[in-house]
Order: C-alpha cells, then sequence, then structure tokens
C-alpha cells in the first residue's frame, strides 16, 4: 500500500513539473515584441512572430509563425504572410500580396512595396522583388536586386542571380534568365529553359523559345 501510495505522489509530482514546463517553453519563441511591434495590427499573429520595432505595426495580413521579425519587417503589410517568410528591415513593408513560405528574406527591402504572389523559397536576398507587381513561382527571384521593378509573371525556378530581371516586363517561363543581370530591362517572352548565363537576354527585346539563349552574354542587346 506504502509503494502504491509512493507512486502515485510521484506521478502527480511529474505532471507537475510537465505543467509547470509549458508557459516556459512558450515563452521562448514570443510575438509581437519591440516598440509598437503590433500597434494598430488587424491580422493574425502566429508564434514567434512581428519581433521589432514596428514589425508589424499597422498589419491587416495573416502571419504565420517566425516571420516579419524585423524593423519595420510587415508595416501596413496587408498580404498573406506563410512561415519563416519576411524577416529583414523593412522587407515586407506595404506588401499586399501573399508570400508563400520561406520568402521575402535578406538583411532589408526584400519585397518592400510588392504587389504580387510570391510563391514559396522566393524573393530572397537584398532588395529581391522590391516594386514587383507580377506573380513569381516558386523558388525564383533569388539574389540581390533580383526581380527589382518586375512587371511580368515569373515561373518556377527562374531569374535568380544578382540583378537578374531587373525591370524585367514580360512573361518569364520556368528555369529561364537564371545568372548575373540575366534577363535585365528585357521586354521580349522568354519560354522555358532559356536565356541562363551572366547578361544573357540582357536588353532582349525578341521572344525567345523554349531552350534558347543559353550561355554568358547569348542574346545581349544594348541595354
Amino acid at each position: 500500500m506504502r509503494s502504491t501510495y509512493r507512486f502515485v505522489l510521484l506521478a502527480l509530482f511529474a505532471l507537475g513539473v510537465l505543467l509547470l514546463g509549458q508557459p516556459l517553453a512558450r515563452a521562448t519563441n514570443p510575438s509581437c515584441t519591440g516598440l509598437d511591434a503590433c500597434t494598430g495590427n488587424t491580422g493574425g499573429v502566429g508564434t514567434g512572430s512581428c519581433n521589432g520595432e514596428d514589425a508589424c505595426f499597422d498589419n491587416s495580413g495573416k502571419i504565420l509563425s517566425n516571420a516579419c521579425n524585423g524593423l519595420d519587417a510587415c508595416e501596413d503589410n496587408s498580404g498573406r504572410v506563410g512561415k519563416n517568410s519576411c524577416n529583414g528591415e523593412d522587407v515586407c513593408l506595404e506588401n499586399s500580396g501573399d508570400v508563400d513560405r520561406n520568402s521575402c528574406n535578406g538583411d532589408f527591402d526584400s519585397c518592400f512595396d510588392n504587389s504580387g504572389p510570391i510563391g514559396s523559397g522566393s524573393c530572397n536576398g537584398d532588395d529581391a522583388c522590391e516594386d514587383n507587381n507580377a506573380s513569381v513561382g516558386n523558388t525564383s527571384c533569388n539574389g540581390e536586386d533580383a526581380c527589382f521593378g518586375n512587371s511580368g509573371p515569373v515561373g518556377n525556378g527562374s531569374c535568380q542571380g544578382v540583378e537578374a530581371c531587373i525591370e524585367n516586363s514580360v512573361p518569364v517561363g520556368s528555369s529561364s534568365c537564371n545568372g548575373y543581370l540575366a534577363c535585365i530591362g528585357n521586354t521580349g517572352t522568354i519560354g522555358n529553359g532559356s536565356c541562363n548565363g551572366a547578361f544573357a537576354c540582357a536588353g532582349n527585346t525578341v521572344d525567345r523559345g523554349p531552350g534558347e539563349c543559353n550561355g554568358d552574354g547569348v542574346c545581349e542587346a544594348p541595354i
């Protein structure tokens, strides 16, 4: 009988420790910390999100977990922000497009004033997709200034590289325009698997079909 009583006491003690530990675990992944971090926010905020001064100030979009962390990260944002996205200074400031998971991360300004829907794993890098107003597929527009000012739809796995697809204004297919300055200022429609390489299709004005213009400087035109 005594051993049974001792067992019950130990079980209750263990349960108490477990229950006490749960709030502690939640406290290690806080949300809305920082001056005015969630002031004026009307959107849902997930765990580990909206941390930093003005991080989600006046935000109206739904924020999932581990997102919108940094100075002004999602201030005035109205788009849905997926997990692990929009982390960095000013990254999704005034963004109005839906952002999928693992996207729009950088030291600063990635997806700043973006209005197009962003796929998963895309628009990562300083100023990537800043002022973009077109749809961006998965794993696209990664690199400093990639897709800055872009206004043409971008497929999956495209426009990756420093300054790739800056000011592009036409559709870009999948697996295209990858490389330093690839398709910068492009005004010709680009098919799948085309214009890959440094300066490939830079300043291009001609429609390019699938598998064309691959290699450094191929189909480059004066900008």
